[in-house]
């Protein structure tokens, strides 16, 4: 079952690293991975759209707000150092799945799509290392900052946002 978790987090982050980096094209016309255009318009930071937040689409405010609901139960054991490894791997799994759901379902403009490929690929990273260090500041504290950032660049009315300390 670990194994198949990293296979899976190794997977994902490659994807990822391909949905930044090429621009091949199908057949049909749009590219390989989650039929989004990632050419021109990739971007590697965090940038708003023109001033304003990009607009979002039902599936990423659902996914979004599924992550940001599994971090906030996960929040009051990892301030009392009593964050089981069991529960943060099983948190970790939770955006795993939550991140392909993301990729295979949310559809946004070029542009939009690159920025928050940039959040989900800091989700990952934290995921990966929330499931072996559950008590690691760059677990779910970086998780937490990512879902912070989140509203910063992305329209989501209703946006829940997680308090930490």
């Amino acid at each position: 079952m670990k194994t198949h978790h990293k296979f899976t987090t190794v997977l994902a982050i490659t994807c990822l690293g391909l949905l930044f980096n090429i621009s091949v094209k199908a057949e049909t016309g749009t590219t390989v991975a989650h039929q989004h255009h990632h050419d021109e318009h990739a971007v590697s930071s965090l940038q708003l759209n023109q001033g304003k937040k990009w607009s979002t689409d039902a599936p990423l405010r659902e996914g979004m707000q599924s992550i940001n609901k599994a971090a906030m139960e996960a929040t009051t054991a990892f301030h009392h150092d009593a964050l089981t490894k069991s529960d943060a791997e099983k948190l970790a799994q939770h955006i795993n799945n939550t991140v392909n759901y993301l990729v295979a379902n949310c559809k946004l403009e070029p542009q939009a799509d690159a920025v928050l490929h940039v959040l989900i690929g800091d989700l990952l990273s934290a995921a990966d290392t929330l499931s072996n260090q559950p008590l690691s500041s760059q677990g779910l504290p970086r998780i937490i900052n990512t879902l912070q950032l989140y509203p910063k660049y992305f329209e989501h009315k209703d946006w829940n946002s997680i308090a930490h300390d």
